[in-house]
């Protein structure tokens, strides 16, 4: 699972909101939310590769933004369910 979550972050891109689509607000408020809601220790190894992701997430255009951040949200939806899993 560890591995997941850091392949999944490692592909997503912290470049100011107003360069980001609805999209990729909403998918970088829930992996905010994802990232508090996992052991510190987790969070913690992974913390800069999720900065990195936005980083880069936000340079690109607002057309490949898009893309990217569904298949970001599907990676997240898919670590939620494996990781919450009851």
């Amino acid at each position: 699972m560890k591995r997941l979550l850091f392949i999944v972050l490692l592909g997503f891109s912290s470049i100011s909101m107003a360069d980001l689509t609805e999209s990729c607000k909403t998918y970088f408020d829930k992996l905010d939310s994802f990232m508090k809601a996992i052991p510190k220790q987790q969070s913690n190894m992974i913390k800069q590769s999720v900065e990195l992701a936005k980083q880069q997430i936000s340079s690109l255009s607002a057309d490949n933004q898009v893309p990217a951040c569904k298949q970001g949200m599907d990676f997240l939806q898919q670590a939620e369910e494996n990781l919450f899993k009851k």
